[in-house]
């Protein structure tokens, strides 16, 4: 099987799961989270669905501005807006939609609900030679 390539559909890059953490935890848990499972983003959610996303930007900001990461919740610091793409589109699109965003990790969906994400990282793999 060949390796994605910018007109394949952006599911392909997808991992099995969707890392997701609630906006009342604290940015130490989610921190912790994403350390252990080498990740740069969380999709936040509660039981209404996704609500936004806490990227490891948003965690660096807050220990630059020295905040206690034991008592700073992630609903503080996360941004409310979901960027993303459905399942379908190329990962050219993906890549195009990333670049005038100006982000490092899209969320893909499918009929709506978020499936998966896609880091600038697994997108550059497929463009590239």
């Amino acid at each position: 099987m060949r390796a994605p390539q910018g007109d394949d559909p952006v599911r392909l890059l997808l991992s099995p799961a969707v890392a997701t953490v609630g906006p009342t935890a604290t940015l130490h848990a989610a921190a912790q989270a994403m350390a252990e499972d080498g990740l740069g983003l969380l999709v936040v959610a509660d039981a209404d669905g996704p609500r936004g996303v806490l990227s490891e930007r948003d965690v660096i900001v807050a220990l630059a501005d020295g905040l206690d990461l034991t008592e700073e919740r992630v609903r503080d610091h996360c941004v409310d807006e979901l960027v993303g793409v459905d399942e379908d589109a190329t990962i050219a699109t993906a890549a195009h939609v990333m670049a005038d965003a100006q982000i490092r990790h899209l969320t893909i969906t499918r009929d709506g609900a978020v499936v998966g994400v896609v880091s600038v990282r697994d997108v550059l793999r497929a463009l590239l030679p």
